[in-house]
């Protein structure tokens, strides 16, 4: 039961465990495109192991499953023991060009719902195949980066509440965790309520990301609530997490998180996912020399007829891209 925590210990160190086979497959057609997976399972002997899906960032506008950092992120996992699954989904906001508040707000909710929906055709994908992929049905984790991660958290909190686009699923399917990379959960009433306590969630978040907001945004009754705002619910219910708070950071922990985290990751899996646990552990993260984000996005911006310039150092690139 404890073979993932020797396993984190181990990626500390560097040495790989077992060699990956990547696989795509094509796991839904939907608005006349495929939308894809590619899976990267541990060549061993096993015949079940935990699943971590892996959902990109990009603002609902870009975005790719196979750039080289989340090809790196999947064969991590997978030399551990994991097997790793990250796909496609519509991009619901590509080619939006709007400051107008209300209408992005609108198409917001269009974009994230259709990620969701695509992130449930995968799951059932992959749950149809658990055989053949040798995963384990109760030890499915959700992880994503900034859209990636606000789609991740939307799909249990719709699970949670019964939402009709969870209704796909079978009905006994639960989440084994999420993993959420600078993301949040868009509540379109205005407020986040839980019917049903949610699955294990592990948190990574700047505490001065404007992007996705560390706390929450709300915008004509519609909000974003962010990983602390969350967080305060889950600790005031009790509920299971973890939670990094990286301080003075922002929304760089999108990449960051799933490139230099890992280890953490995985003794979430070991401790939440695996063994169960029912703890809470929140942590803030101090790193020397950081005062202000490494970078800064205008939110208004990220949608306007311009495009995001970034102005970082080489090394700071390196770090987030």
């Amino acid at each position: 039961m404890r073979r993932i925590l020797l396993f984190a210990i181990i990626a500390l160190i560097g040495i790989p465990v077992w060699a990956v086979k990547r696989t795509t497959y094509t796991y839904a057609q939907r608005d006349t495109c495929a939308l894809q997976m590619d899976v990267y399972m541990p060549d061993d002997t096993l015949r079940s192991h935990p699943c971590v899906f892996f959902l990109f960032g990009g603002g609902f506008k870009s975005g790719e499953r196979n750039t080289p950092s989340a090809v790196a992120y999947m064969e991590t996992l997978a030399e551990q023991g994991i097997v790793g699954v990250a796909i496609d989904y519509r991009l619901g906001l590509k080619g939006v060009e709007t400051t107008n508040l209300l209408q992005l707000a609108r198409l917001m909710e269009n974009a994230v719902n259709m990620g969701v929906e695509d992130a449930f055709s995968a799951i059932n994908y992959v749950l149809q195949q658990a055989e053949e992929l040798k995963i384990n049905p109760q030890q499915i984790v959700l992880s994503g980066s900034s859209a990636g991660a606000i789609i991740s958290l939307q799909c249990d909190y719709y699970m949670q509440n019964k939402h009709t686009l969870s209704q796909t699923l079978p009905k006994d399917f639960r989440l084994g965790g999420v993993v959420s990379f600078a993301g949040a959960i868009a509540a379109f009433d205005g407020k986040v309520r839980y019917k049903q306590q949610p699955s294990p969630t592990f948190f990574l978040h700047g505490t001065k990301d404007e992007l996705v907001k560390y706390n929450k945004l709300m915008v004509f009754g519609k909000g974003m609530f962010g990983s602390n705002a969350l967080a305060k619910q889950f600790e005031k219910n009790q509920w299971p997490y973890q939670f990094i708070r990286f301080k003075n950071f922002g929304h760089e922990i999108a990449v960051i998180g799933y490139k230099e985290h890992v280890p953490e990751v995985l003794d979430f899996i070991e401790r939440f996912v695996v063994r169960g646990e029912q703890k809470q552990v929140d942590m803030l993260w101090t790193e020397l020399g950081i005062e202000k984000p490494l970078m800064d996005i205008d939110p208004a911006g990220l949608y306007g007829k311009t495009d995001v310039q970034l102005s970082v150092s080489p090394e700071v690139l390196e770090r987030i891209r």
